[in-house]
């Protein structure tokens, strides 16, 4: 399930961090130092698995209104990465 935050509002990186540990989040206003980081963001899509509902064309919108200020961060237990194999987060370190 995917949900538009209705009114959304600027967050540090910490704050989106804690409040959606989980989640699957999209986020437009990035604002930070170039190639560091950002340091806040607008949160405006909560999601359960990556771009949940992009048949309605939700990403696209954000994207087309908000260009290089947008993206998308993960705070899944379980994410593929760019290798195709699955991360396990693991306590036992």
């Amino acid at each position: 399930m995917y949900n538009v935050i209705a009114k959304p509002k600027r967050m540090s990186r910490e704050q989106i961090s804690e409040e959606f540990q989980g989640k699957w989040v999209f986020l437009v206003g990035m604002e930070g130092p170039l190639y560091r980081p950002f340091e806040s963001a607008i949160p405006i899509v909560i999601a359960d698995k990556p771009f949940e509902g992009s048949e309605t064309g939700i990403y696209k919108r954000l994207h087309d209104e908000h260009g290089e200020y947008s993206m998308d961060i993960s705070f899944l237990p379980m994410e593929y990465n760019i290798f195709g194999f699955s991360e396990v987060l693991n306590d036992n370190s």
